[in-house]
C-alpha cells in the first residue's frame, strides 16, 4: 500500500514519535476545520498540509518545529531533508525543467545535478507520479528530498518568475530598434504596457538581494549574456545569468530609479535609490555605472536604513575601547578619525556614532560624497562638483550654519584637511575618515597633507583603525587546537595550548563556514604625552610604541581576541592583517 501525505498521516506520525499523545491527537483531529479557517484568516492563503500542522503546533504550544516535522516525513519516505540554499540552486536546470504553474501546483523544484541524478525538492515526497513525469522530462533519474513548501514557492518565484520577466522583456524590447531613445525612455518610465516585465524582474532582484543579506549587486554585461552577482559577507556569488538582449532595459530601469541620465552610456554616473520593500523594510541603494567592453556595468551598494543603524556595541569594539571612544565623543570640540582601507566599515562606525550622540539639543551637519545613509538626525550635504560643492567649499560655508558637530565624509586633500582642522580649533567636534593602515600612521598621513604637527596635536581626540572579518557560522562551528605553524604566524608561544574555532560549512552558511561580519578595532586615545610626541614630529613607530605602553589594544591583539573568543577563524584574521 502506497503512503499518502495527509492530515491523518501526519497526526499518526507525530503520535508514533511521541510528539502528541492520544488525547491531543483526537483533540487536534476534531478541530481541523477551525485551524484551517484560522490559518486562512492570518495568512490569506490555503495552507499546505505541513504548513497547517506547524501552525497547529504553534497554536497549541507543541514542542515541534517545521524542520522536525519535515525530517520525520523524510525518514518515513526514505529520503533526505534539505534546507534549500537559493544560491546553490541550478537556475538553468529549474528553467529548463518545469513551468512556474507546474512547480507551484505540485510544490516541487529541481535543485541541481548530483552525478547522473537530478536532486528534486518536494513538499510531498510520496508523489511518485510527479517523480516519474520529471524523470521523463529531464531524461535523468530523480533523487527526491523533502523541503519546506514555503522555500519551494520562494525558489520558483525568485528564479522562474524572474527568468520569465527577463525573457519577456528581452523579446518585447528587441521588437523595436535599439537606438530608439524615445522607446528607451518609455521603458524606463513605466508608461509602456510591456514595462511590467522589466519592472517585475528588477523588483525580484532587489527583493531577493535584501532577503539574502547582500551588500552589493554587480550587473555585468558579457558578449552573449548578463551576469548578476551578489556580495555576501564580502564574497561575490553568481546569482543570475540572462540574455544580453535584456541588459539595456534592465539597466535602464535601474538608472531611471536612481535618477541617472538613461540616454548617457559613455560616461560613469552615480545615483541613489530608496526602496520600500514592505511596511517594515526600507533600504537605501547607491548606484554606480561605468562603460565596459560589452555595455554598461552597474554596481548597487545596499546600505543600512537610517532606522536600522547598528548600535556601537554591535560593531566590534572591545569594552575598554568602546568606553574610551565614548569618552572622546563627549568632548565638545576636537577631531575624531576613523581609518582603514576601502570596505572596512568606516562609514558604519561613523553613522553609528552620530546616531548615538544625536539629540534635539545638538546641530549635526555632514559633508559626504556620496551620502550613504540618510539619517533624520543629521543635516547632510552631498558633494556636487558640477554645482561647485566640493568638500572644501561646503566646509567653508558649513560653519555659518551654527553646527555643534561636523562630519566630513573623507579627508582627501590639504584644503579639506585645513578646513576640518579649523572647524575643530574653533570649538566644534569633527568626525572624519582617512585611508591609513593603523592609528599611528594617521598622524604621518596628515603631515603628508601639509598640516602642521602642532595643529594635529591640538585638535586630535582619538583615532580608530579597523578591518572587517567574517564571523564563524554558529551552526557548523567546531573547536580545534591551534597548529604550530599558526602559532608561529601569530608570534604566540609554542609551548602553550590554544583552542580556536573553524567551521565545516552547512546549508545555513551556504557551505562557507561563515555568517555575518564584525570589525577588529584599534583605538588610540590622544593623551598629553601623545600630543607632545606629535608636536615633536615623532615617528609612526614612536607613536605606536607609546600608545601600546599606554594600554592600546592593537589591530593584531583585537584580532587574536576575536579568534580566542571563537568569533572568527585563523584564516580570516590572517587575511585582515596581511600576514605573509
Amino acid at each position: 500500500m502506497s503512503l499518502s501525505l495527509s492530515f491523518e498521516f501526519l497526526l499518526n506520525l507525530l503520535h508514533e514519535y511521541g510528539v502528541v499523545d492520544a488525547e491531543q491527537k483526537d483533540f487536534i483531529e476534531s478541530r481541523r476545520e477551525y485551524y484551517e479557517s484560522q490559518y486562512r484568516a492570518q495568512y490569506k492563503e490555503e495552507p499546505f498540509i505541513t504548513e497547517l500542522m506547524v501552525f497547529i503546533a504553534q497554536s497549541e504550544k507543541m514542542d515541534m518545529s517545521e524542520d522536525m516535522l519535515l525530517r520525520l516525513i523524510a525518514g518515513r519516505a526514505g529520503c533526505d531533508f534539505e534546507v534549500i540554499d537559493p544560491l546553490k540552486v541550478d537556475a538553468q536546470l529549474v528553467n529548463d525543467t518545469l513551468s512556474a504553474s507546474y512547480g507551484m501546483s505540485n510544490l516541487v523544484v529541481p535543485l541541481r545535478m548530483q552525478g547522473e541524478y537530478v536532486l528534486l525538492a518536494m513538499a510531498d515526497p510520496f508523489r511518485s507520479e510527479v517523480i516519474e513525469q520529471l524523470s521523463v522530462i529531464t531524461n535523468h533519474p530523480i533523487i527526491p528530498v523533502v523541503a519546506s513548501a514555503k522555500q519551494i514557492r520562494s525558489i520558483i518565484t525568485d528564479l522562474l518568475e524572474f527568468k520569465k520577466s527577463i525573457n519577456k522583456a528581452a523579446s518585447d524590447f528587441t521588437k523595436d530598434t535599439m537606438s530608439n531613445l524615445e522607446q528607451l525612455t518609455n521603458i524606463s518610465s513605466g508608461t509602456n504596457p510591456d514595462d511590467r516585465h522589466i519592472v517585475n524582474a528588477v523588483d525580484y532582484m532587489l527583493k531577493f538581494s535584501v532577503e539574502q543579506g547582500a551588500s552589493d549587486i554587480h550587473i555585468e554585461p558579457k558578449r552573449d549574456n548578463t551576469t548578476i552577482r551578489f556580495r555576501l559577507d564580502g564574497i561575490l556569488h553568481t546569482i543570475y545569468t540572462f540574455p544580453a538582449d535584456a541588459h539595456l532595459p534592465f539597466v535602464s530601469r535601474l538608472k531611471m530609479l536612481a535618477r541617472m541620465d538613461i540616454a548617457e552610456k559613455r560616461r560613469p554616473q552615480d545615483g541613489r535609490i530608496k526602496i520600500q520593500l514592505s511596511d517594515t523594510v526600507e533600504v537605501e541603494v547607491r548606484a554606480s555605472t561605468v562603460p565596459v567592453v560589452s555595455g554598461e556595468k552597474m554596481v548597487l551598494r545596499i546600505l543600512e536604513s537610517g532606522t536600522h543603524i547598528r548600535r556601537l556595541n554591535e560593531i566590534g569594539f572591545v569594552s575598554t575601547q568602546l568606553s574610551k571612544w565614548r569618552e572622546s565623543m563627549q568632548k565638545g570640540y576636537g577631531m575624531l578619525l576613523v581609518t582603514g582601507p576601502t570596505g572596512s566599515g568606516k562609514s558604519t562606525t561613523l553613522y553609528s556614532t552620530l546616531k548615538e550622540i544625536a539629540s534635539p539639543e545638538v546641530n549635526i551637519l555632514s559633508v559626504e560624497d556620496p551620502i550613504e545613509i540618510v539619517l533624520d538626525e543629521i543635516n547632510q550635504i552631498g558633494v556636487n562638483v558640477k554645482a561647485g560643492i566640493t568638500f572644501a567649499v561646503a566646509l567653508r560655508h558649513i560653519l555659518r550654519q551654527d553646527p555643534d558637530i561636523v562630519m566630513v565624509g573623507e579627508i582627501r586633500d590639504k584644503e579639506t584637511a585645513d578646513h576640518a582642522i579649523q572647524a575643530a580649533l574653533t570649538g566644534h567636534l569633527v568626525f572624519s575618515t582617512l585611508h591609513t593602515n593603523d592609528t599611528a600612521a594617521t598622524v604621518e598621513r596628515l603631515i603628508d597633507l601639509k598640516v602642521e604637527a602642532y595643529l594635529i596635536a591640538s585638535v586630535l581626540n582619538g583615532i580608530v583603525a579597523q578591518r572587517l572579518v567574517r564571523k564563524v557560522c554558529p551552526y557548523c562551528a567546531y573547536e580545534r587546537p591551534m597548529s604550530e605553524k599558526e602559532k608561529i604566524t601569530l608570534n604566540l608561544p609554542l609551548d602553550e595550548e590554544y583552542n580556536i574555532k573553524d567551521a565545516e560549512g552547512c546549508v545555513r552558511c551556504r557551505h562557507t563556514g561563515y555568517s555575518g561580519r564584525t570589525a577588529i578595532i584599534e583605538f588610540m586615545p590622544i593623551t598629553q604625552k601623545t600630543r607632545s610626541l606629535i608636536s615633536k614630529k615623532a615617528t609612526t613607530e614612536e607613536l605606536r610604541d607609546n600608545a601600546v605602553m599606554d594600554g592600546m589594544v592593537t589591530l593584531r591583539e583585537s584580532a587574536i581576541r576575536k579568534l580566542a573568543d571563537g568569533i572568527t577563524t585563523f584564516d580570516e584574521i590572517v587575511k585582515a592583517l596581511y600576514y605573509e
